[in-house]
C-alpha cells in the first residue's frame, strides 16, 4: 500500500502473519494404520481308515493348541499367514502331520487313522515302508497318481514270442490285480506289442526273460519290479521253476509283482500275497489284510513318511527294485 504524507512518499509493506516471517502450511493429520483382518481357518478329522469322525485330539498350528470337538473339528482365528504345519496327536491315532494353507479362511478336510480295528502299525510299515527287509531305513510312500497302463510284450528279450494262453493269463491278472491294490482307485489299462514303453510317463513295460537266457542268477526268483515308479518296469522271468499247468508263469506272480510296481513291499507273513517267504502257490489274490492298509496308503501323497506325515511340496524318488 503507498500513502502520500506532504510532498512525500511514504510506502508501507504489509506481510500475512506478522512481521518477518512466511505462511505456514496446516501439517496434515496421519491416517491410522489399519488393524489387521482377522479370518478362520478350520478343520473337520475324520478316520483315513472308516470315515467316522475324530474327537478329543490336540491339533496344532503355529503354536496354538485346540482340541477337536465330537464332530472332529477344530479352528483358529488367525490375521495373517500363508502355510503352516498342522500336527495331530492322541493316543487314539497314528501322529498326523501336514501342511495347510492358512492364507485366507478355508475350512479343509484332513484325515487320519485310527488306531485299532483293522489297521497294524507294524505291518503297515512292512507293506507300505520297506520295514521287513529295512526295518532300519523305513521309506517314504510310494505310489501311482494317475491311472498306470501296463504295456505287455509279447516277445521276450532274446525276441522269442510268448504263447497266448501265457499272454491272456497275464493280461488278466494285471486287470484283476490293480482295482485291489489301489482300492478301486485305478484299473488295469493293458496294451500289447513287440515294442517297449521304457521311459514313458504313465506307462509300466512288462518285460519277458527266459530262465534260458541265464538273466536271473537266481533261479527261485520269477519276477522283479520297480517299486511305485511312473514310468515303472516288470521284469518277469517265464518257463522253469515260475510255470503253473497251461501258463509259463504264475498268476500269483503276475498280481505280486503289480503289487511292487504300485508301490507296496514284502511282508513277513505267508499269508500274503506280497510275502518275502518263498511260495510255490500257482494262484493268489491280495489279503484282505494288504487291501485294507493298500486303502489308506493311496489315501496319501507320494513322499508321506513314518508315521503319517505329509512333505510340504511336491517329492521324486530315486527308483527302488524289489522282487
Amino acid at each position: 500500500m503507498r500513502r502520500l504524507i506532504g510532498n512525500g512518499l511514504i510506502v508501507v509493506a504489509l506481510f500475512a502473519g506478522g512481521c518477518g516471517g512466511s505462511p505456514t502450511a496446516a501439517t496434515p493429520t496421519p491416517n491410522p494404520t489399519p488393524s489387521p483382518a482377522a479370518y478362520t481357518v478350520s478343520g473337520i478329522v475324520t478316520a483315513t481308515n472308516g470315515g467316522q469322525p475324530l474327537s478329543g485330539l490336540t491339533a496344532t498350528l503355529n503354536g496354538l493348541a485346540v482340541t477337536t470337538n465330537g464332530a472332529g473339528s477344530f479352528s483358529y482365528t488367525l490375521t495373517s499367514g500363508t502355510t503352516s504345519r498342522l500336527s495331530l496327536v492322541d493316543a487314539s491315532i497314528v501322529p498326523r502331520a501336514l501342511t495347510l494353507n492358512v492364507a485366507s479362511g478355508r475350512t479343509a478336510a484332513i484325515g487320519a487313522i485310527a488306531l485299532g480295528g483293522g489297521f497294524d502299525l507294524g505291518f503297515y510299515r512292512q507293506f507300505v515302508r520297506n520295514g521287513f527287509e529295512a526295518p532300519a531305513v523305513l521309506q517314504p510312500l510310494r505310489r501311482w497318481t494317475q491311472a498306470p497302463n501296463f504295456y505287455l510284450r509279447t516277445v521276450d528279450d532274446a525276441g522269442t514270442a510268448l504263447d497266448a494262453t501265457t499272454l491272456n493269463v497275464t493280461e488278466g491278472a494285471i486287470r484283476e490285480a490293480v482295482p485291489l491294490w489301489t482300492a478301486g482307485t485305478f484299473g488295469g489299462v493293458v496294451e500289447r506289442g513287440s515294442g517297449t514303453r521304457d521311459g514313458v510317463l504313465g506307462w509300466i513295460t512288462i518285460h519277458w526273460q527266459s530262465i534260458h537266457n541265464q538273466v536271473f542268477t537266481d533261479t527261485t526268483v520269477c519276477g522283479d519290479s520297480l517299486v511305485g515308479a511312473n514310468p515303472g518296469t516288470i521284469n518277469f522271468k517265464y518257463a522253469g521253476v515260475c510255470r503253473c499247468p497251461g501258463t509259463e508263469i504264475r498268476p500269483r506272480t503276475v498280481r505280486h509283482e503289480v503289487g511292487h510296481a504300485l508301490g507296496f513291499w514284502h511282508t513277513g507273513n505267508s499269508g500274503d500275497l506280497l510275502s518275502g517267504l518263498s511260495s510255490g502257490e500257482c494262484d493268489k489274490l491280495p489279503s484282505a489284510r494288504e487291501r485294507y492298509h493298500a486303502a489308506i496308503a493311496y489315501q496319501r501323497p507320494v513322499g508321506n513318511t513314518d508315521p503319517d506325515s505329509d512333505p510340504a511340496g511336491t517329492v521324486n524318488l530315486a527308483p527302488m527294485m524289489a522282487r
